[in-house]
């Protein structure tokens, strides 16, 4: 293939189209302007906040409280 052809050209602009799409898809991430420390501190903030409500989940199920209509 001649690296001067149309045909090389053309593939070229269409990976740089698809290179500057994923860096834009990138800068709208949420995150990615914090630090991976940052990151990291919101993760495990989350976890717990999961954590808690599986245990409230489970918490209110024992109860008894709601009527599961049998099929």
């Amino acid at each position: 293939m001649d690296k001067d052809s149309q045909d090389v050209h053309q593939e070229l602009n269409k990976l740089k189209t698809k290179i500057q799409e994923a860096r834009e898809q990138i800068s709208t991430m949420p995150g990615i302007s914090m630090s991976p420390e940052q990151q990291q501190q919101q993760l495990q903030n989350v976890r717990e906040q999961v954590r808690t409500k599986n245990k409230l989940l489970q918490k209110y199920r024992s109860l008894c409280m709601f009527d599961i209509p049998k099929a």
